[in-house]
């Protein structure tokens, strides 16, 4: 049993030093870095890019690429094409969804309507049918 506590003790106590011995090694500072690597010089800022250049910069990028740039242009076509078919048939769904539910909202009304008179009918019956058992009775 003592030899395990002063195993642990030991092991603590090493700990402790290391982590002296570690911390004091990273105090120390090191030299700034502008002393060893001169000073970028930079260079002029390029003129302010303008819409033409910029379309002209995509359209040299996309000759550069070659056949890829190619399959860009036609994946951009195809995906501007099939969203085009997607907004109309989406704006078609729309339409019909607007027409059903003003459908179901007249025949929601005419249904609540009915359930209304039906209510009044059946208030009326218990009330007859009160008044005749309070006569009976």
């Amino acid at each position: 049993m003592k030899t395990v506590i002063e195993g642990i003790s030991n092991l603590v106590f090493g700990l402790i030093i290391g982590s002296f011995f570690f911390f004091s090694v990273q105090a120390q500072g090191e030299p700034p870095i502008h002393d060893y690597y001169p000073q970028r010089i930079q260079s002029p800022s390029p003129p302010p890019p303008s819409a033409q250049t910029a379309v002209d910069d995509v359209i040299t990028i996309l000759l550069d690429q070659g056949f890829a740039g190619a399959i860009i242009v036609i994946l951009f076509l195809w995906t501007y094409r099939t969203d085009k078919n997607n907004r109309i048939t989406q704006k078609e769904n729309f339409d019909k969804f607007v027409e059903i539910s003003a459908e179901c909202s007249a025949n929601m009304a005419s249904v609540s309507t009915r359930l209304e008179n039906i209510e009044r009918e059946i208030e009326a019956t218990k009330q007859l049918e009160m008044l005749q058992a309070s006569r009976k009775g």
